[in-house]
């Protein structure tokens, strides 16, 4: 069973869990705090922090990205 992507806040701070893939959105200005159980995708324009915890891959479509936490599993 394939679980969809789930779509992340345009701004602000984003502290759940995701229970899969995530993906932020074109021009978004996002800091991720929570937990990615999958992949985070970000699409260009965006300007994001991830400070918690991607078990998988942090994909980067030409965007400005910070990685202060834990990625990879």
């Amino acid at each position: 069973m394939k679980i969809d992507v789930q779509e992340l806040p345009n701004s602000s701070v984003f502290k759940g869990i995701v229970d899969g893939d995530a993906r932020v959105r074109r021009g978004s200005n996002l800091e991720v705090k929570g937990i990615v159980n999958g992949d985070l995708h970000i699409e260009a324009e965006s300007k994001v922090l991830v400070s918690g915890i991607v078990k998988g891959r942090v994909i980067n479509d030409g965007s400005e990205v910070e990685l202060t936490g834990i990625i990879g599993g």
